[in-house]
């Protein structure tokens, strides 16, 4: 399971575990870039020891009980700074709110794409939102099949 993970392959690590692979972890103060490209993010600090590969991920993110759409990114945020450890930020659609300090869960369900530098921060801002597209279209094909599964 480990490997599969390692490799992003959440999708076939869901079907052998029979449910998504989450993580789990405090939400943490970061720079604030997400809310300043209009995708503010939960950055978690994972108590987990595995982290799927770097990259874009449609989520499932479990807030007070209640589980929302979301979109990942785990990595190390090539086009601001070279981190050496990979962050996992996720920003949960159509929800607002102050989650600093607060303990959530993050379960992947499906890889988009890897993670990649941009040459600025509007080309990013697209992406992202091309990302967020993705995201509900796959909750919209899936219907409550996806929502389902998330728990």
């Amino acid at each position: 399971m480990r490997k599969l993970l390692l490799e992003g392959r959440v999708n076939l690590a869901r079907r052998l575990l029979g449910r998504p692979y989450g993580v789990e972890g405090r939400v943490e103060r970061g720079a604030e870039r997400g809310a300043v490209l209009g995708f503010p993010t939960a950055n978690l600090h994972p108590h987990n020891r595995v982290i799927p590969r770097n990259g874009v991920y449609v989520t499932g993110t479990l807030i007070d009980g209640q589980w929302h759409r979301s979109v990942t990114n785990v990595g190390v945020r090539p086009t601001f700074t070279a981190d050496t450890e990979p962050s996992v930020e996720t920003f949960v659609i159509n929800w607002a709110g102050d989650l600093y300090g607060d303990v959530v869960r993050v379960r992947f369900l499906h890889r988009l794409r890897d993670e990649r530098k941009f040459a600025s921060l509007e080309e990013l801002k697209a992406q992202i939102g091309q990302d967020v597209k993705r995201a509900e279209s796959y909750f919209e094909r899936g219907g409550s099949r996806h929502t389902l599964s998330l728990v």
